[in-house]
């Protein structure tokens, strides 16, 4: 082991200068790191005396005794400080402001509601008392709760705050069985109604009914992002605010660039919100529901909210019978089967249409079955073919004289055919060489 105090010297001007403060070099046996420690005291004794308490502790961390001195200092700090430090952390990483934003708001949070204050208070057990509490929130929230303050822990043991992250070994809370949001489409006539009662909340409906927009990106969508021409113009879907992460265009319908082009003043900034006030909230949204005659739930279950006008616009393009592909570009969506099965409402398809206009078997069918009586000029009857008799498998060329000038010699046989396979059951050798 090596264990000794020192006072740092550098040559300045060809003169050697002794540093005026302390520092400790210490080697501990069984551990090939060189730990060079500023004491930060002028004083001999003291420096000795912080030495020795130095290598004490460094060899209770190497025995397990003690947690190591980053951890040590964690277990003292504020938890909301060190919150704030991973948030900060993953802002100069690039993360998306909407995920800062939700990370920042779910540790938050749980360290608010489950009462915590230091790392020592957050347990898996304290966690897992908080998540059965909260029989409001979907499974799927609650596992987003969980990835966060997993994350959170990973990102303190790289740090050296932490020996373990704990929460790996936290169960997810089952989605199985649990039924979906289901949602359904507006009908022409009630999207109609909508769009008449909406007054100022117009335009964020078009915005989904014409152009499929989630909230969020409503809520993001600013002029810079519109180009208006002849044909309508573009609506451009920044990757920060698209949910697949991805900068698409949209093609502006006509009617939705008409209404946008009449919102827009002069005095609008480029890079202002087309919504001020954002998407309306649910309260106003059933109100224009009520003005519009339209129920939040329908027979089946089936809830009206503002993410269902995209559903509608999904299943408009359906019973347009657009290309599913151009449908699922449209939508932006990443899998085919997502547009088809979960944003087509199927009580909108014209299932009944379809059964009435299906051909039936009758008589009056044009089908092949049918053939003999819509082609009256054919032959009633197909001729008869005459009866053939079998041949004998005895009699071969070999064993009856009248055919043996009719068939060819075989001039050149071979001992073993080439194509003989190991196992065949039907051999190909035994031909010989036949003199004519």
């Amino acid at each position: 082991m090596e264990a000794r105090i020192y006072r740092p010297k550098r040559w300045r001007n060809g003169k050697r200068i002794t540093g005026r403060l302390y520092r400790a070099r210490v080697k501990l046996t069984g551990d090939n790191k060189v730990r060079d420690v500023p004491l930060k005291v002028s004083d001999k004794q003291v420096a000795q005396q912080k030495l020795n308490k130095l290598v004490q502790e460094l060899e209770h961390e190497l025995a397990g005794l003690i947690p190591a001195k980053p951890e040590r200092e964690a277990a003292k700090s504020p938890l909301l400080d060190l919150v704030s430090e991973y948030v900060n952390e993953l802002t100069v990483l690039g993360r998306s402001a909407d995920h800062l934003r939700h990370v920042d708001k779910r540790l938050r949070r749980l360290v608010r509601e489950c009462d915590w204050t230091r790392l020592a208070d957050v347990t898996p057990a304290s966690f897992q008392m908080w998540r059965k509490q909260q029989a409001s929130k979907a499974p799927k929230t609650l596992n987003e709760y969980l990835a966060t303050l997993s994350a959170f822990w990973t990102w303190l043991r790289k740090q050296g705050r932490v020996s373990m992250n704990p929460f790996e070994l936290v169960e997810r809370t089952d989605t199985r069985g649990k039924e979906r949001i289901r949602r359904r489409a507006l009908s022409e006539e009630e999207a109609a109604r909508l769009l008449q009662v909406a007054g100022k909340n117009q335009l964020a409906y078009m915005l989904a009914l014409y152009a499929g927009l989630r909230r969020g990106e409503a809520n993001s969508l600013r002029w810079s992002d519109l180009i208006f021409d002849e044909t309508g113009g573009l609506l451009r879907v920044r990757a920060a605010v698209n949910k697949n992460r991805k900068e698409q265009c949209l093609p502006l319908h006509p009617e939705l660039a008409r209404a946008l082009q009449a919102e827009k003043h002069a005095d609008r900034e480029a890079d202002g919100r087309v919504l001020p006030k954002g998407v309306p909230k649910m309260r106003y949204f059933l109100r224009d529901l009520a003005k519009a005659g339209i129920s939040f739930l329908n027979e089946r279950g089936q809830r009206m909210d503002y993410h269902a006008l995209r559903t509608t616009f999904t299943t408009r393009l359906s019973l347009m019978k657009v290309h599913p592909r151009v449908a699922m570009e449209l939508a932006r969506h990443s899998d085919l089967r997502l547009t088809m099965k979960t944003y087509t409402d199927c009580g909108q398809l014209p299932l009944r249409e379809v059964m009435e206009s299906l051909p039936g078997f009758g008589k009056a069918a044009d089908s092949r079955i049918d053939s003999r009586t819509l082609v009256p000029d054919g032959p009633a009857v197909s001729s008869s073919v005459p009866e053939t008799a079998s041949t004998d498998v005895q009699e071969t060329a070999g064993n009856i004289d009248a055919n043996h000038g009719e068939s060819l010699a075989v001039t050149v046989g071979h001992e073993k055919s080439k194509w003989r396979r190991e196992g065949d059951s039907n051999p190909r050798y035994g031909l010989t060489r036949t003199t004519v």
